[in-house]
């Protein structure tokens, strides 16, 4: 193929007019905000957290009032984080935080479709179950590495050693708690992303 600088430099174009046209994470500056009237924490702090948020293309994220003790939660199309976690130390709320955003670097790289296969495919409880939690443990290995970036940094707290919490659980604890939300998402007739969604975000967020 010969090569065409004309178009060669046509892409780079619509390439930077892409990065500069990306549309910024809805509620991210006020979610920013909030941590910051709390922990006070620095300009570069701000910045780096904003930055990794918005690579990942999340496209809202927020601090809600939650029905259940869940400490966060990542849709395909934003993420809810417990704004009880207001109350812990900055770098747990880190960590949850690194852990949602991870989902949503999952999402971008394979798709909603594929996330959702635990709710939508075809598959057993139990392989469900064995997808989600190995899913989980690599947004808690993600966010593991996140939290020692920022400790490198000085950023941060440097003897917080995050727990990865989905390593010890069972399989079976996993599968009883899919097996439950797929009966209740066939009840209500939940076939698509966009009903999962909105399934979720009814069930975890408190809109009283």
């Amino acid at each position: 193929m010969k090569f065409n600088k004309t178009d060669f430099l046509f892409n780079r174009i619509m390439e930077s007019r892409k990065k500069i046209l990306k549309e910024e994470t809805i509620g991210v500056d006020t979610f920013l905000n909030d941590i910051d009237s709390i922990y006070n924490i620095s300009g570069e702090l701000y910045e780096k957290i904003k930055l990794f948020i918005e690579n990942s293309d999340c496209k809202k994220i927020e601090f809600a009032d939650f029905k259940s003790p869940v400490m966060g939660v990542a849709l395909h199309n934003g993420v809810l984080i417990n704004e009880k976690l207001l109350k812990s130390d900055l770098e747990f709320l880190l960590f949850i935080i690194f852990h949602e955003i991870a989902h949503q670097y999952q999402y971008k790289k394979y798709g909603e479709q594929k996330m959702y296969e635990c709710y939508l495919g075809e598959i057993s409880d139990n392989n469900a179950a064995v997808i989600m939690k190995n899913t989980e443990i690599v947004a808690d290995e993600f966010a593991t590495r996140k939290i020692r970036e920022f400790q490198k940094y000085g950023l941060i707290n440097p003897s917080y050693k995050p727990n990865q919490m989905y390593k010890n659980t069972p399989v079976s604890v996993i599968a009883s708690t899919i097996e439950k939300y797929r009966k209740m998402m066939k009840q209500e007739n939940i076939d698509t992303p966009e009903k999962i969604s909105e399934f979720f975000y009814n069930s975890i967020k408190n809109t009283l």
